[in-house]
């Protein structure tokens, strides 16, 4: 590989992803709904026939629910529903499915030094959309911490060649 195309390959990546500040982690949730009618966000769901923002809300709370097994303080959610993090941002609460879901979310979240939550455009989501899928394909949990899995390599690498 050139270095011009090394150079290139790499503003891509600094256009689409930021590194988040020291002492913070960064984390995409996402789901995923398979044939197999699992929900699969960073942890599987039990299954029923909801909206879209009640699965996404689904994700989130797996999501910052691992957050906080791992001990981790300052954090940064970035998901691709702008209703599940408009709700998020927002010290509001909604008797809705979601909003009910948001509720414990945002109990969650009250654990964390920092926690800050945006939207990302489902474009830039991919990585996190594999992850979902890839859970609904197991039926035990997995880490990974220094090195990602083939399947994410090649997702990061897509995202990449994409732009």
């Amino acid at each position: 590989m050139t270095t011009k195309h090394t150079s290139a390959i790499q503003q891509s990546i600094l256009s689409q992803w930021k590194r988040p500040p020291t002492s913070y982690v960064k984390d995409n949730f996402d789901e995923a709904v398979f044939a197999c009618g699992d929900i699969s966000g960073l942890a599987k769901q039990t299954s029923g026939i909801f909206a879209p923002e009640v699965i996404k809300s689904y994700a989130a709370e797996a999501t910052v629910k691992l957050l906080l097994d791992l001990h981790l303080h300052m954090i940064i959610l970035k998901g691709d529903c702008q209703k599940v993090i408009k709700m998020i941002q927002s010290t509001e609460t909604d008797a809705s499915a979601c909003g009910m879901l948001v509720d414990d979310i945002l109990i969650y979240i009250q654990s964390f030094a920092t926690c800050e939550a945006s939207w990302v455009p489902r474009k830039l989501n991919n990585v996190a959309h594999c992850f979902a899928e890839y859970a609904c394909s197991i039926s035990n949990d997995c880490m990974w911490r220094d090195f990602p899995p083939n399947f994410i390599v090649t997702a990061l690498t897509v995202d990449i060649i994409s732009d």
